[in-house]
C-alpha cells in the first residue's frame, strides 16, 4: 500500500522480512522477537506488516482480529526515521485493516512514546495491566483442593476457547489454537464424573502466557506453574488488570517484581470482559 507519506510503503510481512524486523526491534531496546514473528506469521487472524523505503524495512506493525475486538501493536520505526509520519501511517493502516476485518473496538497497550499519537487518533485509557516478573520455581505447585493440573489435550480446546471468550469478550480461537499445538495445561475439578474446567495456561512469546482462571486460588496456582515452567535462570510474567487489585497485591506480597504498568487503550465501544479472570497475556501486542 502507498501511504500519503512520500516514499513510504506498507505491505504484508513475509518470512524474508523477519531478520530485518528483529534487528529493528533490537535496535530500539526490545527483546528478540523472532519467536513472536514465527507465531504471528502462522496465525490467520494476524496481519504483520512492514513499512519500507526504497525496499528497506524501516517500520513494523501488527493487527490481530479477535472477533469484534482488534488488537494493534509491535509498531516500531527506525530511530533515524522518526518524526516523519511513518508511525502514524502504520497505525492508521493497522486500524483500517482491523475495521475491514469486522472489528468494532480497537485495543492496544501503549508505550509512553506512542501514547500521544494514539490519543490524537481517538484512543482512550481504560485500564492498566500490572506486568510483573516472577523467578523460576523448582517445584510444581500443588493444585487447590478439589482440582488437578494436567497437560492440555486437543479434546480440551473447545472448553478452553469458551472460557477465554467469556473472560476476554474476544474470539481468540486462531491464536490460542496455534499456541496449543506446542503445549498447554488445564486446571479442572477432580475427582468428578464430569470434570469442569477451572482455568488454563498456554505459554506464548518470551515470558508471557495466556492465563485465565475465574477462581482466585486457581489463578495463583497457574501462575506458580508458569514460574515452574520458566528456565532455571529465567522468569515468568504475569499481567493482571487494575480491576484485579487483590491479585496484583498478592503477587507483590509473594515476591513478584513490578515490571511495567501497561496502559490499555480502546477506540470504539467498551469491551464487556471479566478482568478479574485475567492473569497473563499472550503478548502486549495481542492481549
Amino acid at each position: 500500500m502507498d501511504t500519503p507519506v512520500t516514499g513510504f510503503g506498507i505491505r504484508a510481512m513475509t518470512a524474508a522480512d523477519v531478520d530485518a524486523a528483529v534487528a529493528l526491534a533490537l535496535a530500539q531496546g526490545w527483546r528478540d522477537r523472532r519467536h513472536f514473528y514465527d507465531i504471528v506469521l502462522r496465525t490467520p487472524s494476524c496481519q504483520p506488516l512492514v513499512g519500507t523505503i526504497d525496499g528497506r524495512v524501516v517500520a513494523t506493525g501488527l493487527a490481530t482480529a479477535s472477533g469484534t475486538v482488534g488488537w494493534l501493536g509491535a509498531v516500531v520505526v527506525d530511530e533515524p526515521m522518526r518524526g516523519r509520519g511513518y508511525g502514524r501511517a502504520m497505525t492508521e493502516e493497522l486500524c483500517r485493516r482491523l475495521r475491514d476485518a469486522g472489528c468494532e473496538t480497537l485495543s492496544l497497550v501503549a508505550t509512553a512514546a506512542g501514547r500521544p499519537l494514539y490519543e490524537r487518533l481517538g484512543f482512550r485509557l481504560v485500564t492498566h495491566y500490572h506486568e510483573m516478573d516472577g523467578d523460576h520455581l523448582s517445584h510444581e505447585p500443588e493444585p487447590p483442593a478439589g482440582a488437578r493440573l494436567r497437560p492440555m489435550t486437543p479434546e480440551d480446546l473447545p472448553l478452553v476457547l469458551e472460557l477465554d471468550r467469556l473472560a476476554t469478550a474476544e474470539d481468540r480461537r486462531p491464536m490460542l489454537a496455534e499456541l496449543a499445538k506446542a503445549r498447554g495445561w488445564v486446571l479442572e475439578d477432580w475427582p468428578s464424573s464430569t470434570p469442569g474446567l477451572r482455568g488454563f495456561l498456554l505459554p506464548s512469546d518470551r515470558a508471557f502466557a495466556a492465563i485465565v482462571a475465574p477462581g482466585f486460588e486457581d489463578g495463583l496456582c497457574l501462575l506458580d506453574l508458569h514460574r515452574h515452567l520458566a528456565p532455571p535462570d529465567g522468569r515468568a510474567r504475569a499481567a493482571v488488570p487494575d480491576e484485579h487489585a487483590a491479585a496484583w497485591r498478592e503477587l507483590e506480597a509473594r515476591g513478584w517484581r513490578p515490571n511495567w504498568l501497561a496502559p490499555r487503550m480502546l477506540l470504539g465501544p467498551d469491551v464487556p470482559w471479566h478482568p478479574e479472570w485475567i492473569w497473563g497475556q499472550i503478548n502486549s501486542a495481542m492481549g
